[in-house]
């Protein structure tokens, strides 16, 4: 054994005495199945409001980029950073206020402290829905905490600065009462555009969905429209090597849109499990990044199939609880590095799992699903592997029914990383872990292709476990 094996030995150990104690301690209480919201009306209203969200550069502070790796030291700036917010409603003033931001993700328990300030405000109806999407940027800053100083067999340190939490989160509060006072009435279109050879992958998939969404608001007064867009590409072609800040292909897509049609957007990311936006300049990756953004913001002007929906909408959010098997996430809990709360399982490696949540709503007929995860293109729309090709050598019969199947419906967006940041959401029959050291290094399957994402996963059985609540929360909202 080399000495990773033994790391890993003793970050397991530590994991599971963990989880023992947990087990101890407490019991893990039983999640309702959540009941439908609807939000009804004669007509839509929508508002839109920004802010930036840049670190304080004069403060003598250390911060780090978050996305390819730990450790990495913020040296400048090359893009300003934003959050925003757009307030729904169908007509009355109770909806939906849907939070974006340039970051990689956001845990549910800051999630949750939004919400809670948010009430505290006062500033919005009561029965406000809460959802933040985030753009995944992997040239921002770290908001999980995975990506600080790592120590020597490659464990990270809390790469998080509260400053500068508690400045995002404030800004996400003043973005959302200021949406919801910029409300105006107008019509809602949902529409769509392929981008072939939008996006390019090192694994290989059956189908990428290089698709592109777009929920359109149009104010009856003429005034600025408001987008809501999603697309399934990493926003992390500045590369490893990069140190400057920035919201990476998002920003440079909505500057593009601003300018060409003097239109306000909030994106999100959709399935982007393995997933990169295209490679459009290999020798230079800041004019790939401006490629991409206007690749993707061309796209969208040029959407023809706007479809008007009906006032109307419903929203149901459920939590459910995921098994964690991931020995070397658990350690970093453990060490405060993320933040999370730990609840006893007894089917897990760990003997702990996390609560986490989706959201399903309907615009008018329009259907949209905020999941936590980076989940696989498959997970989500289908076109899993054969046993022949899969990197396991099993067939798709070990794999969940894809989300889209269960909705009934191909034509549902799905944004990712929204609400919560669990991982990557694989399918079983292409889950390989490394032998000796599972979840602390990468390995290669029976084709030599290199599985790199199981090690940023909760584990194995994610996908059932999203599927399984997946498949109660559309019984649930149709009844």
């Amino acid at each position: 054994m080399d000495i990773m094996d033994y790391a890993l030995k003793g970050v397991a150990a530590i994991a599971r005495r963990y989880g023992r104690k947990i087990q101890k301690e407490r019991t893990a209480p039983e999640i309702p199945e959540a009941k439908p919201v609807d939000f009804k009306g004669s007509g839509y209203r929508a508002g839109f409001a920004k802010a930036e969200i840049m670190p304080d550069l004069n403060a003598g502070k250390t911060y780090y980029i978050a996305g390819h790796g730990s450790g990495h030291k913020m040296e400048g700036v090359l893009t300003p950073v934003y959050t925003s917010a757009v307030w729904i409603d169908s007509g009355e003033d109770h909806g939906v206020v849907w939070i974006g931001a340039d970051i990689v993700g956001l845990i549910n328990v800051e999630v949750q402290l939004v919400r809670a300030k948010i009430a505290e405000s006062g500033k919005l109806p009561k029965d406000t829905v809460v959802n933040i999407s985030c753009t995944h940027s992997h040239s921002g800053i770290d908001t999980v905490g995975y990506w600080g100083k790592p120590n020597l067999v490659n464990i990270p340190s809390n790469g998080k600065d509260d400053d500068y939490m508690n400045m995002m989160m404030d800004k996400m509060v003043e973005v959302a009462v200021e949406a919801y006072n910029n409300r105006k009435e107008g019509k809602l279109y949902t529409g769509s555009i392929m981008i072939p050879g939008g996006l390019s992958a090192g694994r290989h998939f059956v189908d990428r969905h290089e698709q592109l969404s777009r929920l359109r608001f149009v104010p009856a007064d003429g005034s600025r429209e408001i987008w809501i867009m999603n697309f399934g590409a990493h926003p992390n072609s500045l590369g490893g090597s990069n140190r400057m800040l920035s919201g990476e292909y998002p920003y440079f897509m909505r500057e593009e849109i601003y300018k060409s049609a003097n239109t306000e957007v909030l994106f999100g990311v959709g399935p982007i499990g393995g997933m990169d936006a295209a490679e459009l300049d290999k020798d230079d990756n800041l004019h790939c990044v401006k490629l991409q953004g206007k690749m993707i913001a061309d796209a969208a002007l040029k959407i023809d199939n706007d479809r008007e929906l009906a006032p109307g909408i419903r929203v149901l959010r459920q939590q459910f609880y995921i098994p964690v098997d991931n020995y070397v996430l658990t350690l970093l809990a453990t060490r405060h590095v993320m933040s999370f709360t730990p609840y006893p399982d007894k089917t897990s490696l760990t003997g702990l799992a996390l609560m986490s949540e989706m959201t399903y709503m309907t615009f008018g007929d329009q259907k949209v699903l905020l999941l936590p995860c980076e989940s696989f293109v498959s997970t989500v729309f289908g076109g899993y592997y054969s046993a022949e090709k899969s990197a396991t050598g099993q067939g798709e019969e070990v794999n969940s029914t894809p989300l889209a199947d269960i909705a009934e419906d191909h034509g549902m967006i799905v944004y990712c990383v929204s609400n919560d940041f669990t991982g990557y959401l694989i399918p079983p029959n292409d889950f390989v872990l490394h032998p000796t050291q599972p979840f602390l290094n990468t390995t290669r399957d029976r084709f030599d292709d290199r599985h790199y994402h199981e090690t940023n996963s909760l584990g194995i059985r994610t996908q059932a476990a999203v599927a399984d609540t997946f498949t109660k929360v559309i019984k649930n909202f149709n009844n």
